[in-house]
């Protein structure tokens, strides 16, 4: 620590003189001026660095589609599309 007020002190980044008391440290450990000085949002603690919750929702219980849902699935027709399909590149 500063034994004065008028202790002076250099920029771990920029390399310039301040005065000790104006000078911050930051999350690496580095004695920064306010200039170089990024509060929470540095390379460490930046909100993008940290992971995000992403828990399921509890209650939401066998998120399924009714039974008797009616769905437009015809498998004849899906059938002989894709051979259709490969017929036709098959020909090219």
């Amino acid at each position: 620590m500063a034994s004065t007020k008028r202790a002076l002190a250099i920029c771990d980044t920029c390399g310039f003189r301040y005065p000790h008391r104006v000078l911050k440290m930051n999350s690496y450990g580095m004695l920064v001026c306010p200039t170089d000085y990024d509060g929470a949002y540095d390379l460490k603690n930046h909100p993008q660095n940290k992971t995000p919750d992403v828990r399921d929702n509890p209650a939401i219980r066998n998120p399924r589609p009714e039974l008797n849902a009616e769905r437009n699935l015809d498998w004849e027709a899906a059938l002989s599309l894709w051979e259709e399909t490969d017929n036709y590149w098959n020909s090219i």
